[in-house]
């Protein structure tokens, strides 16, 4: 930080009307310099034997002054428009820089009366700028206040950052969903047709899924269905801004969910085996496994972000009506199921081209993200929070004795050696802990410590690596010990 930016320099032009104003001027430029601003004042600075007005000329284009501050009362707007006295000279000055070399923005008038007719007593040359007003006690603060965030160049409206360009008129030919921003206003101003919108952003955003679908052919055949979902990035991020939306402005309504379990449902409709088709591929349906696999991540992501425990407790209890992988009929399933084995990707990508990765999908879902559409890190954060959800509902086993699937957390390949999420970390804090505890269905510390206890023994891996990464331990990452108090 430069010393300009960290104490910035003014130059107070000002009437010697009475020595009251010349009091409350000093008092002015002493409060300025209490805040940091190096407040530049004839008073302090001009010195016997210097020439008044080589100092004033020196002070209005010294490059090093950011802000030349015009005292206005009625004597030095007389002074000005008369162009008589000292004030009458630092006039001529600052109107030739105001209108010729220097930069309009670095004169502020600073108005401390009004004239019989209520009008700010600003000389002509400065009639036209915009003015800070200290004209009463009324004022004073207000005007103070607006003055520094002028000096340090933060004003109370920022100017928002431009976005990217939008979906629909990007040369790349991005897939979009344009009922997006109806949706969004909607949600965001609690609008009663908030549903019906919502519902048709669900049902277009799986109509554009749909469409980028490629039957797999040949031996390259993972090469179709990589580049159908690299073609659904654009979807992704939409899906994440919608997500956010709702869980920011629905609070932990659990009703809220409900057009993103229809979204699920409609991507697991896909996932049943090909029909009309004369080979068969192992990944046929990897687009759809992949697109739900990460929607199921970006919902949790949200959801924890505004610590939504009643949705997520519905996100991961909520009953799935989807196809079945392995036969045409529909199945009743859990949130589990979203968690698939993609074969075109993680077996045969990764040997066809001899990537030698441990998840390629994780991979992708990595390149996929960016920090402010469902970061990597809230991603990962979401899949050991998902995985922690599903082994504490594997306890107890069902009714035939069969342990269920777990979610498995494959990001965490990336997760560095003893780490926690920052999530994890705030168990310490028993609210969170509870929220915690709510969201996966677990009614106390020595429950969940029972059932994590036993499906450590079912699932031995959980006390290690969680099945991807020999760094990575699932019991320390939920900070256990914290989660189970």
């Amino acid at each position: 930080m430069s010393a300009s930016t960290e104490h910035p320099k003014v130059f107070i032009s000002y009437s010697w009307t009475t020595p009251e104003h010349e009091q409350f001027v000093i008092d002015f430029a002493t409060t300025l310099r209490g805040h940091g601003i190096d407040a530049v004042l004839d008073k302090w600075d001009l010195k016997p034997g210097h020439d008044k007005y080589v100092f004033m000329e020196s002070m209005v284009v010294d490059p090093s002054v950011n802000k030349v501050l015009v005292i206005c009362d009625r004597k030095y707007q007389e002074k000005a428009n008369s162009r008589a006295g000292g004030v009458g000279t630092e006039s001529q000055i600052i109107s030739q820089e105001l209108y010729g070399r220097v930069k309009q923005t670095k004169f502020v008038p600073v108005v401390c009366e009004y004239d019989d007719d209520g009008h700010p007593c600003l000389p002509v040359f400065m009639k036209g700028l915009i003015y800070i007003d200290v004209s009463n006690d009324e004022q004073y603060g207000a005007g103070l206040d607006e003055l520094l965030r002028l000096i340090y160049e933060q004003p109370f409206h920022q100017k928002p950052k431009l976005g990217g360009v939008p979906y629909f008129v990007s040369s790349s030919g991005a897939s979009y969903v344009k009922e997006l921003g109806a949706a969004l206003r909607a949600i965001q101003d609690g609008k009663p047709n908030r549903h019906g919108l919502e519902a048709l952003f669900i049902k277009s955003l799986l109509s554009e899924v749909t469409k980028l679908y490629v039957t797999p052919e040949g031996d390259d055949y993972d090469e179709g269905v990589f580049q159908a979902i690299s073609s659904t990035k654009s979807l992704r991020d939409q899906l994440a801004e919608y997500v956010e939306g709702v869980a920011a402005f629905s609070g932990d309504d659990t009703s809220s969910l409900a057009p993103f379990l229809k979204l699920m449902e409609g991507l697991g409709a896909h996932f049943g085996p090909p029909t009309n088709q004369g080979s068969f591929y192992p990944g046929w349906a990897d687009l759809y496994y992949f697109f739900a696999y990460e929607a199921f991540l970006i919902q949790a992501a949200a959801l924890l972000r505004h610590s939504c425990w009643k949705c997520l407790r519905r996100l991961m209890s909520a009953v799935y009506v989807i196809q079945s992988s392995r036969q045409s009929a529909t199945a009743a399933e859990t949130f589990v199921a979203f968690d698939k084995e993609m074969v075109s990707l993680d077996e045969h990508r990764n040997r066809r081209l001899t990537l030698k990765r441990v998840s390629v999908v994780a991979d992708i879902l990595k390149e996929r993200c960016s920090t402010d559409k469902a970061s990597f890190p809230e991603i990962m954060e979401a899949d050991v929070f998902l995985m922690l959800g599903s082994v504490a509902s594997s306890f107890p086993p069902t009714p035939a004795g069969e342990w269920p699937r777990i979610w498995r957390a494959r990001t965490t390949i990336y997760s560095s050696y003893g780490n926690k999420f920052k999530m994890f970390l705030r168990a310490a804090d028993e609210d969170t802990r509870t929220g915690i505890r709510t969201a996966i269905g677990v009614t106390s510390g020595r429950d969940l410590q029972a059932r994590l206890e036993t499906a450590t023994t079912r699932f031995p891996e959980l006390g290690r690596n969680g099945g991807f990464h020999d760094n990575f331990n699932f019991l320390e990452a939920i900070n256990f010990n914290e989660l189970v108090k």
